[in-house]
């Protein structure tokens, strides 16, 4: 690498300090600009980042051709026109998910970043988590047989969001994730939710995704809950897996658990079949663990280099907006199964 990469990054809220301070980390990284139209948080991070330049006017970092990439950490409102105009004035973009709220205009996007030949990368950062891309290898393994259907939690109390619902901002995660586990994308979306601390924003969501091959994905998030849960069951037809990824030792459990027929028994009706069940050992895979921002950046640089096939693409952002677009119609029915139209 013998020239560093300039980096601006756009917004200074609750995630940008965090982007600055992996991005400095990298040593072929020039991360020194900020630009945010709230000044005192500008001048919090002045205090904390030595040598941090900040601008109060993105268009400063977007047409300067100081820069070769930006990074979009701002509410969701704002990322489609920011992630446009740096396309347009020839900077790679890192944005944070979700990619926008309009999956035509994503795909648009994705056009202009390839006949540009720049990237586009959505910080779906869970697919950079050591423990998500440990779990995928035992599926693809065949250790838990055929995948019948995985469930997840995500709730906390807080912190509440006025952009976008429970759903955006939560689930977004989730059926990224499942996304990547089943190596597929859901056919229909049902999505209920519940308003009690905005009247326009769903604060707590149950969403159900049907994959193909009968797998359902189900989702609870939640701004509303007491309890700060961040966990994904995966149900096979051999074993279960447990990921949680609050448990820094062991994020993964594997239970040696199913039910079955049992088969020594005859019955002539389905009725009275006997069912089998098994319990037995429980696992805890060893494996190393890892920062998913640093890596998920790390890799944001290898793929503007060349180096990296992009695994977090624009086109794979397009596709989790796309189910999200799904999840506002199906919560507008009520909760009725809405075709994808994959």
């Amino acid at each position: 690498m013998n020239k560093g990469i300039d980096i601006g990054i756009i917004g200074a809220g609750r995630w940008g300090p965090n982007v600055i301070g992996a991005l400095r980390r990298l040593p072929e990284v020039n991360a020194n600009c900020i630009a945010d139209i709230n000044q005192s948080s500008l001048d919090q991070l002045e205090n904390r980042f030595n040598g941090l330049r900040t601008f109060t006017v993105a268009d400063d970092l977007i047409k300067s051709p100081e820069f070769d990439a930006i990074m979009v950490c701002t509410p969701v409102t704002s990322h489609l026109d920011l992630v446009e105009q740096a396309l347009l004035h020839g900077k790679h973009v890192f944005v944070e998910k979700p990619f926008g709220q309009d999956p035509e205009k994503c795909t648009e996007l994705c056009e202009i970043a390839e006949t540009k030949k720049l990237a586009i990368m959505v910080g779906h950062v869970f697919l950079f988590n050591s423990s998500i891309l440990e779990l995928k290898k035992i599926i693809d393994s065949g250790e838990l047989g055929e995948i019948q259907h995985l469930e997840a939690h995500r709730t906390n109390l807080g912190p509440v969001r006025k952009d976008v619902n429970a759903v955006w901002d939560l689930t977004s995660h989730d059926v990224s994730v499942f996304d990547f586990l089943l190596d597929s994308l859901p056919e229909s979306v049902s999505c209920l939710g519940s308003r009690r601390l905005d009247p326009n924003i769903e604060d707590t969501s149950y969403t159900t995704f049907r994959y193909p091959g009968s797998i359902i994905a189900h989702a609870h998030a939640s701004w509303l809950n007491p309890r700060k849960v961040r966990q994904i069951t995966v149900i096979g037809s051999k074993k279960m897996a447990l990921w949680d990824d609050l448990n820094l030792e062991h994020p993964i459990t594997i239970f040696d658990s199913s039910i079955g027929l049992e088969q020594a028994y005859y019955s002539d009706s389905f009725a009275s079949h006997r069912l089998s069940y098994n319990r037995g050992d429980v696992t805890l895979p060893s494996f190393p663990t890892n920062e998913p921002l640093f890596e998920e950046l790390k890799h944001f640089i290898e793929v503007i280099e060349g180096n990296e096939i992009n695994r977090s693409s624009g086109r794979y952002g397009v596709e989790v907006v796309r189910t999200l677009q799904v999840a506002d119609k199906s919560l507008e029915a009520e909760g009725a199964f809405i075709n994808t139209g994959r």
